[in-house]
């Protein structure tokens, strides 16, 4: 048995291959949103096959200028970040490497239709070919701008993200250039020492990261506190876990608090001592 033609396209056309005729271009994402088309708020309710796509692309054909077409369809699951299932080019393969879904300023190559350049025929697997090696680069960078932003972020990145590894040549000036966007302030001279505090809390969501029993959640409630630890706001997340809600109480950095969206589900280890202490992941 044969799986579908590389480049199968999914969309409205149901087309396999591009239409004959249509001049070769690169489409590069200036923004989008993914969906589903099977749930909404409410959480998941089956696997996701295909997602929806809302996009605003920057066409590129070679010896004509570049235009800005604006659509919506259907695309493979691997568009939504995040997950295991769904990552891989097929919705039913896995991938345990970094997966950060469809990302802004990759190019990836369609076909445009020569009497309607607004018409698009993507080519979904070439288009998965040239985010995988994006998908690394940003997993090595958020990995480097956490272990120099704050101890709780750098811990979070290593538990949740174990597969990034270092920095490879030309990525220490995208760290910069985040970090200084992200803390526009030098950080003090002299900062404490870490306090047995956060120590412990460190070592409590290792170790049940380490030893916990893997489940899925689901967010259901997300809100940050006026409370800080160590100067670091600590956020409260609902999850629902196996039909009962589990209440996260932790300290995270605005980048990492954005993965814990309502509606989302991730993967959480529970304590096996204590079903209410947890460590989700991303």
């Amino acid at each position: 048995m044969y799986g579908p033609p590389i480049g199968f396209e999914l969309g409205p056309k149901g087309l396999r291959r591009a239409p004959r005729g249509w001049i070769p271009a690169r489409a590069t994402s200036l923004q989008h949103s993914v969906y589903s088309h099977h749930y909404g708020p409410e959480g998941p309710g089956e696997i996701e096959t295909t997602m929806g796509l809302k996009v605003r692309w920057r066409i590129e054909v070679d010896g004509r200028e570049p235009y800005e077409v604006q659509e919506e369809r259907s695309g493979p699951a691997w568009l939504a970040a995040g997950g295991l299932v769904g990552g891989g080019n097929r919705w039913y393969k896995l991938r345990i490497r970094p997966q950060h879904g469809l990302m802004k300023g990759v190019p990836v190559p369609c076909f445009v239709n020569p009497d309607d350049p607004s018409d698009l025929w993507i080519h979904w697997d070439g288009a998965y070919d040239a985010h995988v090696e994006a998908w690394e680069r940003e997993a090595r960078v958020q990995r480097e701008v956490a272990r120099r932003d704050n101890l709780y972020d750098q811990v979070w990145d290593r538990v949740t993200n174990p597969f990034a590894g270092k920095l490879r040549a030309g990525e220490e000036e995208i760290v910069e250039a985040r970090i200084a966007k992200q803390r526009p302030n030098p950080p003090a001279q002299g900062a404490p020492a870490r306090s047995a505090p956060m120590m412990q809390r460190i070592e409590a969501i290792t170790r049940i990261h380490n030893t916990g029993r893997k489940t899925r959640g689901m967010v259901v409630a997300h809100a940050a506190t006026e409370r800080r630890f160590e100067n670091v706001p600590v956020f409260m997340i609902t999850f629902e876990i196996e039909g009962r809600h589990v209440v996260f109480e932790h300290v995270f950095g605005p980048r990492h608090a954005k993965h814990y969206k309502v509606g989302r589900e991730v993967d959480v280890w529970v304590d096996p001592a204590d079903p209410n202490a947890i460590c989700p992941g991303r």
